[in-house]
Parts: C-alpha cells; structure tokens; sequence
C-alpha cells in the first residue's frame, strides 16, 4: 500500500465521529466516574476506526496503543477527545509499532498522538515532533527529560596545556547528566549532546558563559570519568598543566515546546514557543 493510500484511508475520518460514539447509548448524563472509564476506550477505538484499516492491512496491532491512549486520555471529558490529524496520526501510529518494546520512545509517540486528540491542545502539535522523535535513542529522550525540568546542565571541556597555551582538548562538554537519568551509556553524552543541538531542542552556551553555582563544576572535576582520563593523560604528559573550561547546555523554546507534547504526562500542559 503506497503513502497516498495510507493517507486516503486516514481521510475516512468524519470530523463528527465522536459524537456519533457520544450518541451511541452514551447520550444520558453520565452518573458516575465508571460509566465515563468505560466510555474512554470506545471513543479512542471510534476515532481511530478508520486507520486501523491500514494497520490490520499491514498487520500491526493496535491493541497497545489503545491501552496507551486510554491511560492518557481518562482524566479529560469526552467531548474533548477528537480525531488526529491523518499527517499526524498515521506515521506515528506506524513507527509506535516499531517501538513497542521501547517505553522511552513508544511513550512518546503515545504522549503526541493523544494530545493530536486533545482538542484543547491540539493545534501545538507540530508534524515535526514526530520526525524528531524518530531521530532520538531512549537516552536522549531520558536526558530531554531531565532538561525539561532543569532547563540548563553544567558541562565542563578538559584540556591539557603547555605554559604556552599550546595543548588538546581530551574530552569536550563533559556532563554527569547521563549518570544521574541513568543512560544505558552514560558516556556518550557528547554525542547525545551534539544531536540535540542539531535537531535544535538544545543550546550550547557561548564560549566563557557559565553557571553561577560553583558546586556544579566541582562535581563534575571529580567524577570518576574525569579523573580517570586525567590520570591516564598525565603519565605521558607530565610537564602539563590541566584546564577545565567551564560551560553549560540550555533547552531551547522549541525544545520546551516538544518536551511539553511528547514528554509532559499532563494532556492539557502545552508549552508554546515565546
């Protein structure tokens, strides 16, 4: 089946067919908390009803996601659960599959396909939320979380120099971030960083800006990694001295803007960009 296929079949969609869902024995008042419960599920299968032609067609299962999208819709009413868009909808519910086994990643494909059925929120939904999800390992999506609620991390580059200043950086934009989120490879924050920066959720911190609690740095002097590569550096190059330059990473207004749809458990918190 070819994209533009997918694509009609997500066209099914009627813009009235969660109240059609609503009116189908739903119409009296709701009485209590679990004759809503039992609503939720039935209104998620209505509104993705016509893509799940598409998805038993290609023999993914949308049982999961179904499972997800009720733990994340039942705490909003009915009436504000609304049909994804199909540009939206439709790629996300493909690569959810691809992930099922990823709580990282998976959870955020689910946090940005039930907001995209949030009417209150879902015109904060950018489509580029979902190619920057397929761009990020579950470390990153650890390390952005950790950023959405600290907005900046300590990071320091060591060098070791001559009294000339002639001399080589041996690690650049060091940061313990990764151990305290506990990244399944914690050194590779370097790399995790640089990727940020290019899919623009992260800002590097211009040279010689820095932070103003001292404690941070000093932290990060004496991990373990630090000293350990200073100590293997240093017995080859005695006549050395160390410098640790001192800098930081700071999330972006679009980086708060994704983290806000794709990471915030909260269906109605969207974060625009200022």
């Amino acid at each position: 089946m070819s994209d533009n296929e997918i694509i009609e079949y997500a066209k099914e969609i009627p813009d009235n067919i969660v109240n059609e869902a609503y009116q189908d024995g739903c119409k009296p008042v709701l009485k209590n908390t679990g004759d809503l419960v039992s609503l939720i599920p039935r209104t998620i299968r209505a509104v993705l009803q016509p893509l799940e032609k598409w998805v038993l067609k290609k023999e993914y299962n949308l049982a999961e996601t179904e499972k997800l999208l009720q733990q994340k819709l039942e705490k909003i009413s009915i009436e504000q659960i609304v049909s994804p868009e199909a540009h939206i909808a439709v790629p996300i519910i493909q690569y959810i599959s691809y992930c099922i086994d990823n709580n990282e990643l998976r959870n955020m494909y689910a946090n940005l396909l039930a907001k995209s059925m949030n009417s209150v929120v879902k015109n904060k939904v950018h489509p580029a939320f979902i190619e920057i999800i397929k761009q990020l390992c579950p470390d990153e999506a650890k390390i952005m979380k950790a950023l959405y609620e600290k907005k900046v991390v300590a990071t320091i580059t060591v060098r070791i120099q001559k009294d000339n200043g002639e001399g080589v950086n041996i690690i650049s934009n060091f940061s313990n971030i990764g151990y305290i989120v506990e990244c399944e490879y914690p050194f590779w924050i370097i790399k995790y960083f640089d990727n940020l920066i290019r899919l623009g959720l992260l800002n590097k911190a211009s040279y010689s800006s820095k932070l103003t609690d001292k404690k941070l740095y000093k932290e990060l002097e004496n991990h373990k990694v630090i000293k350990d590569l200073i100590s293997s550096f240093i017995l080859k190059k005695e006549e050395m001295s160390i410098k640790y330059i001192k800098s930081y990473m700071s999330i972006t207004d679009f980086g708060e803007s994704f983290c806000s749809i794709c990471l915030d458990e909260n269906i109605n918190n969207v974060k625009t960009e200022s």
